[in-house]
């Protein structure tokens, strides 16, 4: 009996002790990590920079900051997991990474490959996969995470939020989050584009508080252009005209505005795409593949800047018309810059054929890159307009007369 009361007694206490929170770390000890720029160093080394909150400054009411809302840690390392380990010979608190927002390369570590950074940050139990991962152009990684905003405070959550309405509302861009990434890389079929992030004006005076007191600010961060990778490498870039047609390749435009010429060429409009939807078909044509992309375009007419009325279905037809045909060409240029100037398939087209024949896909699949440039693609449009703005008739009509 009185054994039996010591194992229970024994059981008891190993329950208790193992019961707590082994790896608990008190919020006073941890630096909030809310982006991370990767850039290539010395000897081979990947220099790291961490934007860190500024505990005192974000939950401050007052008004009156004299310091920067975050601050910028950096470190050399061979990885970049010792290279965050090693900011702690200059920061006083644990990096803490579940809350990154922003991971940003540099051209020059994309060209080297960055699938070994992200399988590291991937395979950290604190490390959330659903950051966004971008490409910085024409400078280093670590200036764009130095560069202070205006509306927002942290830079992370400008950079972050910023990349999400422009993705709804402009549709050159894409959010590419790093577990979508890596499953890109590691399949067949199918490469990845990532969005390209750009410094505008003075770098250093960016960097600056100045840069937060003048109505226009010393510089600025802005999205340009896609980066094209063959598995985990850059190999080049998609323009803005590029970029929106493998974004409706690829069924990712939500919302986006143009212009079309006015009938009979007398003037410009505005039209704003309410919504699109692409269905990608492959077929086979002579025992060949051959991609049919159908896309369906909702439109309206926001601004009226035409000098003669829109007014009868003949021009609502027209319209309808040159925005098939517009959109036709911004797909065209995508596909002849992956197939012609990088040989890719940025599309997913690999993908389509494997999901919908694959015997086809068993024979293409060992030599995917060498078929994808003569790969032949047809385009089907269908443009609407639904609706017609606000006003019947332009002013400028009025004015002029």
């Amino acid at each position: 009996m009185k054994k039996t009361i010591l194992s229970l007694l024994a059981s008891t206490l190993m329950l208790l002790l193992a019961s707590g929170c082994w790896d608990r770390q008190e919020m006073n000890d941890l630096g909030i990590v809310l982006a991370m720029a990767v850039d290539k160093g010395k000897n081979n080394m990947l220099e790291i920079s961490c934007q860190v909150v500024v505990p005192s400054e974000v939950a401050s009411n007052s008004g009156k900051s004299t310091t920067t809302p975050v601050t910028l840690y950096q470190a050399s390392a061979p990885t970049i997991l010792e290279a965050i380990s090693k900011m702690s010979l200059t920061s006083p608190r644990i990096n803490y990474m579940s809350h990154i927002r922003v991971l940003i390369f540099s051209e020059a570590v994309a060209k080297m490959g960055i699938a070994d950074e992200l399988e590291n940050l991937l395979r950290q139990p604190e490390v959330r996969p659903d950051y966004n991962v971008m490409i910085a152009r024409h400078s280093k990684a670590a200036e764009i995470l130095n560069i202070l905003t205006p509306l927002e405070s942290i830079p992370a959550n400008n950079l972050y939020l910023s990349l999400q309405n422009s993705a709804k509302t402009w549709s050159p861009t894409i959010t590419a989050t790093a577990d979508v990434l890596l499953e890109k890389m590691v399949n067949d079929g199918i490469e990845p584009v990532l969005t390209g992030v750009e410094i505008i004006g003075n770098k250093k005076e960016g960097g600056s508080k100045d840069n937060l007191t003048s109505i226009k600010p010393k510089a600025n961060l802005t999205y340009t252009g896609m980066a094209v990778l063959r598995k985990d490498k850059l190999i080049g870039w998609m323009n803005e005209q590029e970029s929106k047609g493998y974004n409706y390749i690829t069924n990712n435009v939500k919302s986006t505005t143009g212009n079309l010429p006015c009938p009979h060429n007398k003037g410009k409009l505005s039209v704003a795409v309410l919504r699109s939807n692409t269905d990608v078909v492959p077929k086979v044509v002579d025992g060949k593949p051959v991609m049919h992309i159908k896309v369906k375009n909702m439109s309206s007419i926001m601004g009226d800047g035409c000098t003669t009325p829109i007014s009868s279905q003949d021009d609502i037809k027209a319209l309808e018309k040159v925005g098939s045909e517009k959109l036709i060409i911004l797909m065209k240029k995508a596909v002849e810059t992956a197939q012609k100037q990088y040989k890719v398939d940025i599309f997913g087209f690999g993908q389509n054929i494997s999901r919908n024949n694959p015997k086809l896909w068993a024979q293409l699949r060992d030599h995917w890159e060498e078929e994808f440039p003569k790969l032949k693609v047809e385009y089907e449009v269908h443009v609407q307009t639904r609706r017609v703005g606000m006003l019947d008739d332009s002013i400028l009509k009025d004015i002029k007369e």
